[in-house]
């Protein structure tokens, strides 16, 4: 897809879907081409699939409740003396 096309659904400034696009691009999950004026982006399966797989990997622990963590360490940490 050319960038303009990736970006049409979103309300985000083109210079904003291009920063994402290159992040992607970096990761090695799209592949970026220019021919002539127009950038195209090809998703690479491969790399889509193996960061599917890490993903998942996280959908099988348990969420932290971060505010409760929180709490709790307040509870462990001790209070400096007083002079």
């Amino acid at each position: 897809m050319a960038v303009t096309d990736v970006a049409e659904p979103f309300e985000m400034s083109l210079a904003a879907i291009s920063k994402h696009l290159s992040l992607l691009n970096s990761a090695g999950l799209i592949s970026q081409e220019k021919r002539g004026r127009v950038k195209w982006c090809k998703l690479e399966p491969d790399a889509l699939r193996e960061a599917s797989v890490w993903m998942q990997g996280f959908g099988l622990m348990e969420s932290v409740d971060l505010d409760a963590f929180e709490r709790f360490l307040e509870t462990q940490i001790e209070e400096p003396p007083t002079p």
